[in-house]
């Protein structure tokens, strides 16, 4: 491990400022002016290992916006802008586009860790998830919600484009139209920024790498409550590609993670189709349909295997852990020291489980007891999702098409 150059953050929301290196994070603070004095930093909107996110105030068009700002380390040919420039100009009619990322302008700063580009988009809210207060077995939500996904993808995959990271957290509402509200009514609501202050470890000066300070995000909850919707906007294009890519990986999160992803097999588009699976069975159930225990792949082979049985030869054969859990016909084993045995949960009974409240969801076969009506239909359309044929999957055209969707309309702002 490279030793450290600044004391880490004292704060669990802002990014660690040993990110602002050669080739790491731009250095940017409140009130800075970027683009010829176009876009004024208001606030902080997010942070990752390749980027921040910023709002602010777009002075030539007089309206919010969304920078990203990526790290030095990607590329000036980097394939998100190519892919989100696609999407942009396409001439493709789709409803799905309108649930899809839009860029209203790209550009690139050339500061003292490299360059890098900047993204401008809408600003949106909060990360999707199942609203709190509805009843457990409440399915009407999710099917709109999931619905406007399926369209967002379906549109994608019309272009040639998989998605390649389609979870929860790359799914945002979006939000009406604030561009007229003041600075002050916009930290009024998403409060003002705290700021936590850079220094060196060796009591140096701070230096041009880094930013005087490190900004935790607003509270953009607050700015969806005053301004919501129930339409969604699917974000986060780097992980996307084309159909027909050879590919060597895909960083979709293991939950989300389709089996060709976690036991390693042939990489294609059809990952987000599984992907959508896990997504609409959590909106359905408030938990991820794939379960671990510690983030690991090797937990999501095992719940994977725990639901459909035991996958096929090409990809049994790449996990070499299979042997510690399951006998050779994809039968747990009885657990050894302090190894967990695995449970048998089939995904008729995880269907099923959406008809209890959580303290009552139990493993069982998933052959006791036909479905319910209102449940039948969702697992019929999960079924044919979640499968490890990624060639069997669904069509998006099938899946939009699906009796699930039956009467579900997407929302207007």
């Amino acid at each position: 491990m490279s030793q450290r150059t600044y004391a880490p953050s004292t704060s669990t929301f802002a990014e660690d400022p040993d990110r602002y290196r050669k080739d790491g994070l731009h250095p940017l603070v409140i009130g800075d002016i970027i683009n010829n004095g176009r876009y004024r930093i208001m606030h902080k909107l997010g942070s990752g290992s390749f980027a921040t996110i910023w709002l602010c105030r777009d002075t030539s068009e007089h309206r919010y916006v969304s920078v990203k700002v990526l790290s030095g380390e990607s590329s000036l040919d980097c394939k998100e802008i190519q892919i989100l420039e696609a999407i942009t100009t396409t001439t493709v009619a789709h409803k799905g586009r309108e649930f899809v990322v839009q860029l209203l302008d790209h550009f690139v700063i050339d500061g003292p860790n490299g360059k890098h580009w900047c993204l401008v988009t809408k600003v949106a809210g909060s990360r999707l998830e199942r609203k709190p207060g509805l009843p457990y077995n409440s399915l009407e939500w999710p099917r709109v919600a999931s619905l406007q996904v399926a369209e967002a993808l379906a549109f994608l995959h019309t272009l040639g484009i998989a998605h390649g990271d389609c979870y929860t957290s790359n799914v945002l509402f979006q939000l009406q139209y604030f561009d007229e509200w003041s600075e002050e009514e916009v930290y009024a609501c998403m409060g003002q920024p705290n700021k936590h202050p850079v220094r060196r470890l060796d009591g140096q000066p701070r230096g041009g790498n880094a930013p005087e300070y490190t900004v935790d995000p607003g509270d953009v909850v607050a700015l969806e409550q005053r301004l919501p919707t129930d339409k969604i906007i699917l974000i986060d294009l780097g992980a996307a590609f084309y159909h027909g890519e050879d590919l060597d990986h895909i960083w979709t999160p293991a939950p989300h993670s389709a089996p060709e992803i976690v036991f390693g097999g042939d990489l294609t588009y059809q990952v987000d189709k599984w992907a959508f699976g896990c997504l609409l069975y959590e909106l359905c159930a408030d938990h991820t349909l794939v379960k671990l225990l510690f983030g690991w792949n090797n937990d999501a082979m095992k719940d994977q295997v725990a639901m459909l049985g035991k996958p096929p030869s090409a990809l049994w054969k790449n996990w070499e852990a299979r042997d510690k859990y399951f006998h050779p016909d994809g039968t747990p084993k009885e657990a050894q020291g302090r190894r967990l045995k695995v449970k048998p949960l089939p995904l008729k009974q995880r269907v099923m489980n959406l008809d209890k409240p959580l303290s009552e969801r139990d493993y069982g076969t998933g052959d006791e007891a036909p479905l319910p009506p209102h449940l039948q239909d969702l697992y019929d359309l999960l079924e044919g999702i979640i499968t490890y044929d990624a060639k069997a999957r669904l069509s998006f055209d099938e899946i939009l098409s699906h009796p699930f969707f039956s009467g579900a309309r997407t929302p207007k702002i």
